[in-house]
C-alpha cells in the first residue's frame, strides 16, 4: 500500500468516525444540522475510499475502512460517552484488527 493510499483510507476512516459521533449527537436527527453534517463526511469518507481503491484492492480498503472505523468509533464512544466495553467486546475489537491485519498482509 502507497503512502497516498495509506492516507486516503485514514482519512476516510477519519471523517466516519467523526460522523458516527455528529450521529450520536444528533440524537435522531432532532439536531438537524448535526445530522446533515454526518452524512456529508460520510459521503467525504467514501469519496476519499473511491480514490484510494484505484491503488488498493477493494477488500483491503474498504475492511481498513470499516474495521478500523469500527474500533475507534468503539474506543471513541468509550471515552466520550463512557460505554462500558465487556471483556467479550475487547476481544471482538482484537478481532477486527487482527482481520484487517491479515486481510492487509495477504492483499
Amino acid at each position: 500500500m502507497t503512502p497516498f493510499a495509506l492516507l486516503l483510507i485514514v482519512g476516510a476512516v477519519t471523517l466516519d468516525v467523526l460522523a458516527n459521533v455528529l450521529l450520536k449527537r444528533s440524537d435522531g436527527f432532532r439536531h438537524k444540522g448535526l445530522g446533515v453534517a454526518a452524512v456529508a463526511l460520510v459521503l467525504l469518507a467514501f469519496t476519499l475510499l473511491g480514490v484510494a481503491v484505484r491503488e488498493v484492492p477493494v477488500a483491503v480498503a474498504y475492511a481498513a475502512w470499516g474495521g478500523l472505523g469500527i474500533v475507534t468509533t468503539a474506543l471513541l464512544s468509550r471515552r466520550l460517552d463512557g460505554t462500558r466495553l465487556t471483556p467479550t467486546a475487547w476481544a471482538g475489537l482484537a478481532l477486527i484488527l487482527g482481520s484487517v491485519a491479515l486481510l492487509h498482509s495477504h492483499g
